[in-house]
């Protein structure tokens, strides 16, 4: 009776499907309408409502700053450290657009 008990709560806790990860098709909406944040570590960060962004680092002697060409990493919950997502959240903090006060 124990172990029925025991292979029916496994069997359903594995039938519970995660949280799919959003697509690329998603997160690059998303990206589109994030807003600006602090840089860290010089790199550009924006948020957006899926994930934060951050710009990829620059390799082979190219500019940084060519905007049409910048490449960003999104940085997911699941994929990082609570140390890492705070870090995002506090350079986001001060950066939120806020509410119009026109009505």
């Amino acid at each position: 009776m124990f172990f029925g008990l025991i292979f029916i709560a496994a069997t359903a806790g594995a039938s519970i499907p995660a949280t799919p990860e959003p697509t690329a098709d998603a997160l690059q909406l998303d990206l589109q309408t994030a807003y600006s944040c602090k840089d860290i570590d010089g790199r550009k960060v924006w948020k957006g409502g899926l994930a934060y962004y951050i710009q990829s680092f620059v390799y082979d002697d190219a500019t940084p700053d060519d905007a049409g060409n910048m490449a960003t990493d999104a940085v997911l919950a699941e994929d990082n450290s609570p140390e890492t997502m705070q870090e995002f959240a506090q350079a986001c903090l001060t950066m939120a657009p806020t509410a119009s006060m026109d009505n």
